[in-house]
């Protein structure tokens, strides 16, 4: 997958303070991936409460970031929002699978590798 590529889309200049703010999108989607998972029993929620947990970490760190490295994170998490992406989200077993490489590959982009998320 070209994480760049992909990425892409969702990448728009983002400040310190809207970037925190994004916290509470991913505690919503992640609400979403819960209430799913209770009539699809594929859904993934095991990895996506990784991602958010990496996301929140991160999120955290908004002072620290450069204006780049700020709007890779907001394009992360608003991919990781995004249902219909790569593998979709909540139709696929596998459907976090990309949004966690994605978060990886920003993960090292930050210089936080130590953060990256377990694909299993």
């Amino acid at each position: 997958m070209d994480i760049q590529h992909t990425l892409e889309k969702f990448i728009a200049p983002t400040s310190a303070t809207a970037l925190a703010a994004l916290a509470s999108i991913v505690d919503g989607h992640m609400v979403e991936v819960q209430s799913t998972a209770e009539i699809r029993d594929f859904v993934d929620v095991d990895l996506a409460a990784r991602v958010v947990a990496t996301l929140h970490t991160l999120l955290a760190e908004a002072d620290e970031y450069t204006a780049r490295e700020r709007a890779l994170l907001a394009g992360a998490v608003r991919y990781f929002v995004e249902n219909a992406d790569i593998d979709a989200d909540l139709a696929s077993p596998t459907g976090f699978e990309d949004d966690a490489a994605i978060l990886n590959a920003v993960c090292d982009f930050l210089g936080r590798p130590d953060l990256a998320v377990q694909i299993e």
